[in-house]
């Protein structure tokens, strides 16, 4: 999902950000499956609009891949390193060093 690691980047660069705060919002509304304000999207740049609705195209097609709970973590955790890619059907396996 190039538009979840996108956002991630992005959050994790800038955590106080109002732009951060609402992508973490969002990510974290699709994984838990709570509410989310649409206005919010409304108030972002057109970049980071554009990103948001990429996340929620990405988001549609590979939800059935992630554990819930794994992706909130991730956007509202600054320190975590969690590696998207490494995500895979339900569970969140460390990726492998060779």
């Amino acid at each position: 999902m190039d538009a979840l690691n996108e956002a991630i980047k992005k959050i994790h660069a800038q955590p106080q950000d109002a732009t951060s705060s609402t992508l973490s919002d969002l990510i974290k509304s699709l994984d838990s499956g709570e509410a989310f304000d649409l206005n919010k999207l409304y108030q972002l740049n057109y970049s980071d609009f554009s990103l948001a609705m990429n996340i929620l195209k990405q988001w549609r097609l590979d939800s059935y891949r992630y554990e819930r709970g794994t992706l909130m973590k991730a956007a509202g955790d600054p320190t975590s390193k969690l590696d998207i890619s490494a995500l895979r059907y339900g569970r969140w396996e460390a990726p492998t060093r060779a």
